[in-house]
């Protein structure tokens, strides 16, 4: 009989890490995977174009919880999902990354009473004003499973008392990276002098203050090198409800586009002399690729890519500065090498028998 697993996304950083694994489930006879959309992100870009890119299969299931707070997300998610596991009880389910469908998913899995894996498990900042960071401390406290995707993971649960079913597979979105690059046949030919912006946490886009400064910084930043710009709705309507949309426009020598596709983004990052970002899927990216990232934000749940010395923390101070000694720096991450999603198939099915 077929092992029953749900994988349950809902934003555009648990679709990338979801794909790899997807793909390789459904193709093995072991399992019958059913992969569960809860409907965080809707908007073409984030979910149409993202699937697309990652050659991904439609989901099975649509949740459709749309646009609300944290709080309201999260308890819709929670109503709607708990509906599906009464007519669908899984063996397992696995959740990805850090976002609201994560922790709704995984709150849901624990109240039902079944097996839950959290895949990027143990990342932390310990700065619980990030939603984040709640997210992913609460989901890794009611987890079964943890596949951590570097060795700094495993040292940061066994600090909250987590010590049993620590797996190290390494980082599923290279996985997800490496396919695209094969598939595109992407390389670092036609390199251009430019730099990549994506700005999208609350921290830097919801505050009038802070957001009036970046862009002041970007005005200063295209007088030595162009930008290109790939706009989260969010930042978009942030700086439609602070009329600031215009100032920004205004700037010459910085090309907007509207929330660029994995692909396309993929392409420029590849291009690209350096980084701008509040991502963190974007400073695992730019280390494997080695590309120089400058991440504006207090702290960071991925030190790995700052020991590794692709990526640094920077603020709207010290900012300039660091871009004009920036260089490109290819590192080598234990275990980031595209073959994460099929360590953890193994380790699933060693797992399963035991239930």
């Amino acid at each position: 009989m077929k092992r029953k697993i749900h994988l349950v996304g809902g934003a555009r950083p648990n679709f990338i890490k979801l794909a790899p694994l997807l793909i390789k489930l459904d193709k093995d006879n072991f399992f019958k995977t059913t992969f569960i959309n809860t409907g965080q992100h809707y908007d073409y870009m984030l979910f149409d174009k993202i699937l697309s890119d990652l050659n991904l299969r439609s989901p099975d299931v649509n949740l459709n919880v749309g646009s609300f707070s944290g709080n309201s997300q999260i308890s819709k998610i929670m109503i709607r999902y708990e509906k599906i596991l009464n007519k669908d009880k899984p063996d397992l389910i696995l959740v990805f990354g850090d976002v609201n469908s994560t922790l709704a998913a995984a709150l849901t899995a624990k109240k039902m009473g079944i097996k839950l894996g959290h895949v990027e498990a143990g990342l932390r900042c310990y700065d619980d004003t990030l939603p984040e960071e709640v997210n992913r401390r609460i989901t890794d406290s009611v987890s079964d499973y943890f596949f951590i995707p570097s060795i700094l993971e495993e040292k940061n649960l066994r600090k909250e008392n987590i010590k049993k079913n620590i797996f190290f597979v390494g980082n599923i979105m290279i996985d997800s990276l490496k396919v695209i690059l094969k598939k595109n046949k992407l390389n670092d030919k036609n390199k251009k002098n430019f730099g990549l912006v994506t700005l999208h946490r609350p921290e830097n886009v919801d505050d009038f203050n802070q957001l009036s400064i970046i862009i002041d910084i970007l005005s200063k930043i295209v007088d030595s090198i162009p930008l290109v710009f790939s706009m989260h709705p969010r930042t978009y309507s942030s700086l439609k409800k602070f009329k600031l949309l215009q100032k920004i426009k205004l700037i010459e020598n910085l090309k907007i586009y509207n929330s660029l596709g994995y692909l396309d983004f993929l392409t420029c990052m590849r291009k690209s002399k350096f980084v701008i970002s509040d991502s963190g899927g974007v400073q695992e990216e730019s280390s494997y690729l080695g590309i120089p990232c400058f991440t504006l934000r207090k702290n960071t749940e991925r030190p790995i890519t700052v020991i590794e010395g692709t990526n640094k923390i920077v603020n709207s101070k010290n900012l300039i500065n660091k871009i004009k000694i920036c260089e490109r720096k290819k590192v080598k991450i234990d275990k980031w090498d595209g073959n994460t999603s099929e360590r953890i198939i193994i380790i699933l099915k060693k797992l399963i028998k035991d239930f």
